[in-house]
């Protein structure tokens, strides 16, 4: 191999974390399902969420293909490929439309904002062979149920309900594990996230194996709406060093954004925190007081964080006040975004304030640079030996 294909190397490593970075940390990974092996997934609309393509390795073409279920006689249809520089001809408005909000990540399929209207079949090709397919319910997070423990606030209930022939539909919250407490060292949160699912029970026959709700629905028209779930408690754990690497993600690479907004009077803004959904752990700063969904619910603020990504959005309203405020918020214990808040004709922030940050700023810049800088003089010294040379 050439010496220089560790330089090679090195700049694509660097292209793809400046062009994907972490930006996709923030996702739900699916399971790879194979033929044979029927699956269903559940996942809340609006949040990311990656379909893994097992055998991703395969030299040829790998295809995407999608099946609407109301779509019938028809099979899955192609709708996005790696390799080729022509895209294949659409029919169906639905496919375009999930082609242009799609991307492949070596080969898997990120979906960086799936709606409730994406749900159905998709399938992963290597040539003619499936090696892999999901069927996947996306469930509204528009009529997400939200409910705070320190608030005394309860989750949904189990309910059974009769349909048609005389069967009974059992519905209940599926729920994932709790994830980890989004700062150590203080009182913070946690949260859990809840997918609606159905059995189904016929007279005289065992009961079958549970299902998202909404591809039960396909069947059952009659089965009533049930909203997916976010729990949330109040948590404290020490910054020990378990929890310290617990936050740590593997091919993690530090990410952050930084920007000013200029929102007018009597407006709304909504600052969206970098890499951060529903399934990560996320908490907001205003200078150096912590925000808390508990906080914000018990009195009544111009502050709120969303429901539909877990508190990955948070809403400001403005009046008729002059300020300049900097927000920050974290993912997973890390700094990814810092926000200037300044209304028209707000003073700037404060001097000693604004040089902090910037202090900050050419030190993870610098120190990014430096690493760079050693890599190059490795490689560079690498291919000056001689053939044959060894080193002691």
């Amino acid at each position: 191999m050439s010496c220089w294909a560790p330089l090679r190397a090195l700049f694509l490593g660097l292209f793809l974390t400046i062009t994907e970075g972490s930006h996709y940390e923030g996702y739900s990974l699916g399971q790879p399902c194979f033929p044979g092996h029927p699956c269903a997934l559940a996942f809340i609309s609006d949040n990311p969420v990656i379909l893994r393509c097992p055998h991703s390795s395969y030299r040829g073409y790998i295809t995407w293909q999608y099946l609407d279920p109301s779509w019938t006689n028809e099979q899955p249809l192609t709708f996005l490929y790696s390799g080729g520089t022509s895209w294949p001809l659409l029919s169906h408005a639905k496919l375009r439309r999930l082609r242009f909000k799609s991307r492949l990540i070596a080969s898997n399929l990120y979906i960086p904002s799936p709606s409730a209207e994406d749900s159905g079949l998709y399938t992963c090709r290597a040539g003619d062979a499936t090696i892999g397919y999901y069927d996947v319910d996306f469930q509204d997070a528009g009529h997400l149920h939200v409910s705070h423990a320190g608030l005394g606030e309860t989750t949904l209930s189990n309910a059974t309900v009769e349909l048609e022939n005389g069967a009974q539909a059992t519905l209940f919250t599926s729920w994932s594990p709790w994830q980890s407490c989004d700062r150590c060292g203080h009182s913070g949160e946690r949260k859990q996230v809840g997918f609606c699912y159905a059995q189904l029970a016929m007279m005289d026959h065992e009961e079958d194996m549970p299902l998202p709700c909404g591809m039960i629905r396909r069947k059952n028209l009659m089965l009533p709406q049930r909203a997916p779930e976010l729990r949330i408690e109040t948590c404290q754990v020490p910054c020990n060093a378990p929890y310290l690497l617990g936050q740590e993600k593997p091919h993690w690479v530090p990410f952050l954004v930084f920007t000013t907004y200029h929102p007018q009077q009597k407006a709304i803004a909504r600052l969206r925190c970098p890499t951060s959904s529903i399934y990560s752990p996320v908490y907001w700063q205003v200078g150096l007081t912590t925000l808390t969904r508990l906080q914000l619910l018990q009195k009544n603020s111009s502050q709120s964080l969303d429901k539909a990504t877990g508190g990955g959005i948070l809403r400001l309203s403005f009046q008729n006040d002059s300020h300049s405020t900097f927000y920050q918020c974290f993912v997973n214990g890390h700094l990814v975004g810092k926000f200037l808040v300044a209304s028209p004709g707000a003073m700037s922030p404060p001097r000693e304030l604004a040089h902090t940050y910037s202090i900050i700023e050419a030190l993870v810049v610098g120190l990014s640079i430096f690493l760079v800088f050693l890599m190059f003089l490795s490689i560079i010294q690498s291919c000056r030996r001689k053939p044959g040379t060894t080193m002691v």
